[in-house]
């Protein structure tokens, strides 16, 4: 049912439940640490991560008897962890802190068992995720990914293992080629994950890589990989689309919208003075008066006090 090429392998009594969306907590994690939450039947419309139906077409059965499993019962062993892993939305911060505490060896040795004994796209991705938490142990296991090749988990997973474990000369080449390689429309929607490595030489991939229409993404990149005032500026000069990157860098520099920049809260390198950014900001309103520059310009100015050096969220901006 759903997948010819994983079908999901149950009773009778819990194949009804699995079709009315009605599945015990516990039935839920059994099928969703090998086939992944995101797998239609198990996703998050009908489930939570912790295996309550919220759409049950049927009363569920005992959910109360059948829980999912605790992160405490689960976080001495890296088997059990994994399993765990693979059923939560996301690595939380709690969940990170439990792969850190054990033993890297251990670590990498079930990453490699789990990624060789399946095929599953959402469980391989979760071993490159958890291969990225333990450096440059989790290697192994991102070379063979990468030999695996497309059919190794999601490309963002691959990339932040690359990022983490490897050289970062040889792991942004392997990206960076991988981008190059994809037809335009899909390397659109994947160069974000570029953003993984933190890395100026990201900023060098836009200049060359960067069309309109100019999304978000563009600039989500450029505040993640070491973005300066310098680079701001050459890039308002060099006119759209480089110049709307710039506006939007800066945005998601002084603002975070995303997980991601929340969690690394990217800095601006070499920080102009406040009156030296509303100059700049100013001009360029002035020589592109369009309605997306003027929107978010304005936005930038007044978030203009953020970029000064000893800036708190709060105090009056004056020093």
């Amino acid at each position: 049912m759903d997948d010819p090429d994983e079908p999901y392998l149950v009773c009778q009594q819990c194949h009804v439940r699995l079709m009315s969306r009605s599945l015990r907590p516990l039935e839920w994690f059994n099928l969703a640490k090998r086939h992944g939450w995101a797998k239609f039947l198990l996703h998050d419309d009908f489930y939570d991560d912790d295996g309550e139906a919220s759409q049950p077409e049927a009363n569920v059965d005992r959910a109360d008897v059948y829980p999912v499993p605790t992160l405490k019962q689960v976080q001495q062993s890296p088997d059990l962890l994994l399993d765990y892993s693979v059923t939560r939305w996301q690595l939380d911060d709690e969940l990170r802190a439990a792969w850190l505490r054990l033993p890297a060896e251990g670590v990498l040795a079930c990453l490699s068992d789990h990624f060789e004994g399946t095929r599953n796209l959402s469980v391989r991705s979760v071993v490159l995720q958890v291969a990225a938490l333990i450096g440059t142990e989790g290697a192994p296991v991102t070379r063979r990914a990468w030999r695996a090749s497309p059919d190794c988990g999601s490309f963002w997973s691959l990339a932040e293992a690359t990022a983490a474990c490897l050289p970062i000369d040889e792991g942004f080449k392997l990206v960076v080629d991988a981008l190059n390689a994809m037809p335009e429309k899909e390397r659109r929607q994947l160069f974000g994950a570029l953003a993984h490595f933190r890395s100026p030489m990201a900023l060098d991939w836009i200049e060359v890589h960067a069309s309109e229409p100019t999304v978000d993404a563009w600039g989500y990149l450029a505040a993640a990989s070491g973005f300066s005032w310098s680079k701001a500026n050459a890039w308002f000069s060099a006119g759209r689309p480089l110049s709307l990157i710039a506006i939007d860098a800066l945005l998601a520099i002084a603002r975070p919208r995303t997980p991601f920049l929340r969690r690394i809260r990217p800095a601006l390198a070499s920080p102009p003075s406040e009156q030296a950014l509303r100059n700049a900001i100013e001009t360029l309103m002035q020589t592109d008066p369009v309605p997306r520059v003027m929107q978010r310009a304005a936005e930038l100015l007044e978030l203009a006090p953020a970029f000064i050096v000893g800036y708190a969220p709060g105090s009056d901006g004056g020093h």
